[in-house]
């Protein structure tokens, strides 16, 4: 399997202005992509209501995100998966009790370059294409072309967690997928034209320099695009809900008001 790009951790720390008070207690929020952005709009949310706090939000994964609970290096973690047996194992090796709340939804989006002319796919016609069976688009209904297919690293990325469980059903990724360790790495890749590829994204990461496609769950169903509107209501086939982890044994009442107020606006 082909790997791309080494890892790497973006920092989007919403941070205190210049001259503003050193002593503001900082809230520190790491973990999935999948979620940063909409954690990042109710961070900026939360610090107008309580602007004696700064929340500083880390894009990295979802594994990073329990790992910085771990070794203390973040108040709460980002969860676009369910923790695995082996986290939690660790967890309990070295004594933490971790809390656990689902606080909103997202989703995962598949765009291409726009100079493609396929404008829909099936769950059956993904399965094929990431799985390695069909490796040209004329096979789906495009060009005779050969197919790239991108995703993030697994467990690594909750959200190919969970594109792998939910679309593939449970299928490993075929040989020829293309593995990056950033999401913003996909959406370059498919604004190239050279190859004709096709990457899953958080659907907050679709630019106007991609084609987003319709998915269909199956040939039944409607084709639904991953507006904000259909995440939201769910009807988007490949909609999935992330979670906050922390240590509940610091009993910190800022990381439950911040838990609480992510999920009074996600529910």
């Amino acid at each position: 399997m082909l790997v791309m790009s080494c890892a790497f951790l973006t920092v989007v720390a919403i941070s205190p202005a210049i001259g503003q008070d050193n002593s503001k207690r900082i809230l520190r929020v790491n973990g999935a992509g999948m979620a940063s952005d909409q954690v990042e709009e109710w961070a900026t949310q939360f610090m107008e209501k309580r602007p004696e706090i700064t929340v500083s939000v880390i894009v990295s994964s979802a594994q990073r995100g329990f790992l910085s609970i771990v070794d203390g290096t973040a108040d709460i973690g980002m969860l676009s998966r369910e923790l695995t047996p082996d986290e939690r194992k660790q967890a309990a090796e070295k004594g933490l009790q971790i809390s656990e709340q689902p606080v909103g939804h997202t989703a995962i989006a598949l765009i291409t370059n726009p100079r493609n002319p396929v404008n829909e796919l099936t769950f059956d016609q993904l399965r094929k294409l990431y799985t390695g069976e069909y490796d040209n688009w004329k096979l789906v209904g495009g060009p005779d072309e050969p197919i790239m297919c991108l995703t993030r690293r697994v467990p690594e990325s909750g959200g190919a967690v969970f594109f792998q469980e939910k679309v593939l059903a449970g299928k490993p990724f075929g040989s020829a997928t293309v593995i990056s360790d950033r999401w913003y790495t996909i959406v370059n890749r498919c604004t190239e034209s050279r190859v004709l590829p096709i990457g899953i994204v958080p659907h907050t990461r679709v630019t106007n320099k991609v084609k987003s496609l319709r998915i269909k769950a199956d040939d039944t169903s409607p084709a639904v695009a991953p507006s904000q509107a259909n995440v939201k209501s769910q009807t988007y086939p490949i909609t999935l809900s992330f979670s906050f982890i922390w240590n509940a044994q610091s009993k910190d009442p800022v990381v439950q008001s911040f838990v609480d107020f992510c999920k009074s606006q996600g529910s």
